[in-house]
């Protein structure tokens, strides 16, 4: 299994967990559907920027 791959998988398995405690959340509703969209506009960018290729050099 190349790196790729493994790093695809592991992407998806995450954020398949993350969908999943935030679907919980708005049906136990610790979260209403507003704040889960927010969660979730804010997780993407943390995650966007914790991918972003470190500059060379």
């Amino acid at each position: 299994m190349t790196d790729g791959q493994q790093r695809h998988e592991w992407s998806t398995r995450f954020a398949r967990a993350v969908a999943e405690e935030i679907r919980g959340g708005v049906a136990t509703g610790a979260l209403t559907w507003a704040e889960a969209d927010q969660l979730l506009a804010r997780l993407r960018t943390v995650v966007e920027q914790a991918l972003e290729p470190l500059p060379a050099g």
